[in-house]
């Protein structure tokens, strides 16, 4: 299968599944707007299950790249504000994708995206890590690890974007960059004394 008929099969995938959510997503639908055989989706995608797998993992290899773009820009305040924003105009220009990304999906279907998932996780968790690093030696924040530093910086702009994508407000992500990046700033910057010798 070439690299244009995946992208046509992913595309209408995740129009789909973005639409109708996985209890409807049927591979005969996919493959009736893709204009695609049988054998050719079955090749490429074993199952419902597989392919909704797919868009989840592409979906989030999206986002980790734009995300890991920001902080390679640079760290500091700066890049705690470029990280939030990013993370933001990221769900305001891929809504209904970023639904269907926080969503609680069926087992079935977060047992096929484990593994491919894994391997991209593992750069971007290695390249956060760096960011967050190089926060504390700059004393921008203290020695936290890694998954405490994600949620201070990032928890508050997470928890928008999911009331954003329900419907909950209507007031676009980016419009509240600048207030959630300084907040992001400051939290961190309330741990910037810690002990460094706690363990």
């Amino acid at each position: 299968m070439s690299g244009a008929t995946r992208r046509r099969i992913l595309e209408v995938a995740t129009r789909h599944l973005c639409r109708d959510g996985y209890a409807s997503f049927t591979l005969a639908s996919v493959r009736d707007e893709a204009g695609v055989s049988n054998g050719s989706l079955f090749h490429a995608f074993s199952s419902r299950a597989a392919l909704a797998a797919a868009v989840y993992v592409d979906g989030m290899a999206d986002y980790q790249r734009n995300a890991a773009e920001a902080i390679d820009l640079g760290g500091g305040a700066d890049g705690v504000r470029r990280l939030v924003a990013t993370h933001l105009g990221w769900v305001e220009d891929h809504g209904p994708l970023a639904r269907f990304l926080f969503s609680t999906l069926p087992d079935e279907v977060t047992e096929e995206a484990a593994a491919p998932l894994a391997e991209r996780n593992e750069a971007f968790f290695a390249a956060l890590s760096a960011f967050y690093a190089s926060l504390s030696t700059s004393g921008a924040m203290g020695p936290l690890d890694l998954w405490t530093a994600h949620a201070m910086c990032l928890g508050p702009a997470q928890e928008y974007c999911r009331h954003w994508v329900r419907g909950s407000t209507d007031r676009a992500p980016r419009l509240v960059a600048d207030l959630l990046g300084e907040a992001a700033i400051a939290a961190l910057a309330t741990t910037a004394h810690t002990d460094r010798s706690t363990p």
